[in-house]
């Protein structure tokens, strides 16, 4: 069977409008970073098991397996590094510096995944980039100065790099729901070792908090990524992760309903400028048609 490429970015934007929510979530929940990163993971894990108890498949390929648990344990230091980045620097400096997982996306694809980003692919990301520039910010990135947070904000990026490089392989034998809940089991464990050690708050946070951090964990987490790890079956990473730079474009716009943020002019040209990148990078895999898993017949 064969299902055009429009069916699996229609997936694709649905997970992206759903991970968009995260920063919003997290606002609303006014917990500590590293508290709202665990239930981010720990409820969406509650959440997929009992899809996955009812639809489980045997793993036949523990390669695949090994591979999951390490795309949760490297998506659990991403979170964790870019939550700390945040408090150590500009929000709209840290934003900019981890949505440089693009380009690390492209160089990892030509060494680990053989695939050749063409020159479109390029053009277009750094077009994205620099909407997202103009959208935190110019004057913002150029009166900063380069701190520990900025390192950490540029690792961040390098882990989400790895994750979706990573993620594209052990995609391969495991099905959506399995892959996915093996890698938020793992993420959780992690990021609950990382928040005991810290001595982050886990309890006593109020009635709005909790509900903030199951929407978290039920909407951006496991909604976002089942959507994200089923498009990334047919997907390229490198076009993937371009498209994920719409995130912070869906972000804006939720925040001026729900969070009474408005967008200035400089900032709906950024906006403008980033789907064009994102457009451009994406506009010939339409056209395409790919064959599909058996676990989607």
């Amino acid at each position: 069977m064969v299902r055009n490429s429009w069916f699996n970015y229609l997936i694709l934007f649905l997970g992206i409008l759903c991970i968009s929510w995260s920063a919003i979530f997290v606002k609303m929940a006014d917990v500590s970073g590293l508290s709202s990163a665990f239930y981010r993971m720990f409820i969406g894990f509650l959440g997929v098991l009992p899809l996955w108890f009812y639809r489980h498949k045997p793993v036949k390929d523990k390669k695949s397996l090994l591979i999951a648990v390490i795309c949760g344990v490297i998506f659990a230091f991403d979170i964790a590094v870019w939550n700390v980045s945040i408090l150590l620097t500009k929000a709209a400096i840290s934003t900019l510096l981890a949505n440089l997982a693009p380009v690390w996306v492209g160089i990892g694809a030509i060494f680990f995944l053989k695939e050749k980003p063409g020159r479109v692919f390029w053009i277009g990301t750094f077009i994205a980039l620099f909407g997202v520039a103009v959208i935190v910010g110019i004057d913002k990135i150029y009166s900063s100065r380069l701190n520990l947070g900025h390192f950490l904000a540029i690792l961040a990026s390098l882990f989400y790099a790895f994750y979706l490089l990573i993620m594209r392989k052990g995609r391969v034998h495991l099905d959506t729901v399995t892959f996915t809940t093996i890698s938020m089991l793992a993420s959780s464990v992690v990021l609950f070792v990382i928040s005991v050690i810290t001595g982050t708050q886990l309890s006593g946070f109020s009635n709005q908090s909790w509900g903030s951090l199951i929407g978290l964990g039920l909407i951006s987490q496991l909604s976002g990524w089942l959507a994200i790890n089923y498009a990334m079956a047919f997907i390229p990473a490198t076009i993937a992760s371009v498209s994920l730079l719409s995130q912070s474009v869906f972000t804006a716009m939720i925040a001026i309903p729900v969070l009474g943020e408005k967008l200035s002019q400089m900032e709906l040209f950024g906006v403008i400028i980033v789907l064009t990148g994102i457009f451009l990078v994406n506009k010939k895999m339409f056209k395409r048609k790919v064959a599909l898993q058996q676990e989607y017949d």
